[in-house]
């Protein structure tokens, strides 16, 4: 017996994945390490960066790393305990495309506002010393 892994019935069925053996303990691993990397980087970023943009970003970093291995360990559990529709193959998918997309959206930050926001504080800066500030 074959099983396609293209074919829109694997993927579509309510009959929850079986995620059990070495294969399941290393995509519960992979999924409670997305978590732990998560929680570290958020706490990293906050103390340890100096610089605001570098902050946030590490921050948002941090956030996709922890829903997702949250939501990952959450349909792992489904999966495992074979409920058939919260536990069906095709909350996979969707978790792999909402992952894709919140990288998208971290890249796009990072090369595109992120830099617009530093210059754009730079020439507020610039321009903060030539005007007046309160004498106390």
């Amino acid at each position: 017996m074959t099983i396609s892994f293209l074919s829109p019935g694997y993927w579509f069925s309510l009959r929850p994945a079986l995620v059990g053996g070495l294969t399941g303990n290393i995509i519960f691993s992979a999924f409670v390490i997305l978590f732990v990397l998560g929680i570290v980087s958020r706490i990293v970023a906050k103390q340890k960066s100096q610089e605001r943009f570098v902050r946030d970003l590490g921050a948002r970093a941090g956030s996709l790393l922890a829903t997702m291995g949250l939501l990952g360990v959450l349909l792992y559990f489904f999966s495992f305990e074979r409920i058939p529709m919260l536990g069906a193959r095709f909350w996979y998918l969707f978790w792999v495309i909402g992952a894709i997309v919140w990288i998208i959206f971290l890249v796009r930050y990072a090369r595109v506002t992120l830099p617009q926001r530093q210059q754009r504080d730079q020439e507020r800066a610039q321009l903060r010393r030539y005007l007046p500030t309160k004498k106390t």
